[in-house]
């Protein structure tokens, strides 16, 4: 058996507007608040599946692949921010309706996440942001070109085990550490991101930190501070102390795989805490 095959997805259509779309995803149910968890971008919802087979937390969780990445189908247009918070709140509304969520997102994730929390801010109990996008410009990425063809090509080259290897160590992880069923895992999710290929420039999320401050929603941080996409001294210079965040020495833009038991317990603490915070 393939570890594709092996993997988890269930599939979950839903209907957003005119557009009809199947949205895969894995879950572990529980008897907490739900949590959804929000892959970065040139990923997928496999960047928390081994979180989600170890952590202690009682809580339903689910992580999504977002629309044009993963095994989700990817609409016909080009996708802005709004789509991707759009899909995530239709599935959200389809498998816990009327549920107060702990939204979780790593890199881009992180953007959906702080959106959802502003644009229902009634049905959001948390956000966590892992490496999150909005707060300050990326660095360090790739720019890509105006043919998706083009794209998609760097995108396979840049996941063969010579190239994606130097990527790894710059992103904090060390390949020769990592089992071949996770480096497999990441080779697929950034080899599956179609809308990667065609998205031109980054999504911006115009002052999201301090729109998402003025909701009242709780929000908390995890950190590398060898993150060379969104560095962690920069970030503090742009929120301030506003935002509790939780360092990982030593760990990079990919704080899951750089290290993973300080990983586990940083993220179950944190939704620990913000299932406290009130009731549904």
């Amino acid at each position: 058996m393939s570890n594709r095959e092996r993997w988890p997805k269930e599939m979950l259509p839903v209907q957003i507007g005119d557009a009809s779309l199947t949205l895969a995803y894995c879950q572990r149910p529980g008897t907490g608040p739900p949590v959804l968890l929000l892959h970065g971008m040139g990923a997928s919802r496999l960047t928390f599946w081994p979180w989600m087979q170890r952590t202690r937390v009682k809580n339903s969780l689910w992580a999504l692949d977002l629309p044009g990445f993963g095994a989700s189908s990817l609409p016909r247009r080009r996708q802005t921010l709004s789509d991707l918070v759009a899909a995530a709140w239709a599935f959200a509304e389809t498998v816990a309706p009327g549920r107060r969520w702990i939204w979780v997102g790593h890199s881009m994730g992180g953007m959906v996440a702080g959106e959802l929390a502003i644009v229902h801010r009634e049905a959001s109990r948390g956000v966590i942001f892992i490496a999150a996008a909005g707060l300050i410009a990326p660095e360090n990425t790739f720019t890509p070109t105006p043919w998706v063809w083009v794209n998609r090509l760097g995108i396979w080259w840049t996941s063969t085990a010579w190239v994606g290897s130097r990527i790894l160590r710059g992103l904090g992880v060390d390949p020769a550490r990592l089992a071949p069923e996770d480096r497999a895992r990441l080779r697929y999710g950034w080899r599956a991101a179609r809308e990667m290929a065609r998205m031109g420039a980054f999504y911006e999320a115009p002052r999201l930190w301090e729109r998402l401050l003025a909701t009242g929603v709780p929000v908390e941080a995890i950190w590398g501070d060898r993150d060379v996409i969104f560095p962690l001294e920069k970030v503090r210079a742009r929120v301030g102390a506003a935002l509790a965040v939780a360092v990982m020495p030593g760990a990079g833009h990919l704080p899951m795989d750089s290290d993973p038991a300080c990983f586990d317990n940083l993220l179950t603490q944190a939704i620990e805490r913000l299932s406290r915070e009130g009731s549904d």
